[in-house]
């Protein structure tokens, strides 16, 4: 049985690692949702397609989301059925936090607490917060 997995940050340093791990197993369908900033890039994903190719990579759906804002019913409707959400997006850069802690809250805290939502109206089965 396929299991639905999120990875939240997924074109992130970390986030990209963690969908290369989840490919090597077959079961893994996977949704990398991620707002693609400067520590989101499309290009770590392009490496795993030539490590692993096309049908591998086909298992992988990409959608572009800041989780500021809440996801709302249609995109749950795009992003479909998640059993697993494993969270990984997240400011970490010290420096940024001392220079605007105010955004720094939003998107740990307030990004957290919309996923926290998202899986609570759209019963998700497991959430694994990774920071």
């Amino acid at each position: 049985m396929k299991k639905n997995i999120m990875v939240t940050g997924g074109a992130g340093f970390i986030g990209h690692h963690m969908i290369r791990r989840l490919l090597k197993h077959p079961e893994y369908r996977i949704i990398s949702l991620d707002r693609l900033d400067f520590s989101g890039n499309l290009n770590r994903l392009a490496e795993l397609h030539q490590e692993f190719g096309t049908d591998t990579m086909s298992r992988v759906t990409v959608i572009h989301h800041d989780l500021k804002a809440e996801i709302n019913s249609q995109l749950a409707q795009q992003i479909g059925k998640v059993d697993i959400i494993i969270h990984m997006a997240a400011g970490s850069h010290v420096t940024r936090s001392i220079e605007n802690p105010m955004l720094f809250v939003q998107d740990n805290v307030v990004g957290t607490c919309n996923l926290l939502d998202y899986a609570r109206n759209y019963f998700v089965i497991k959430l694994v917060l990774a920071y």
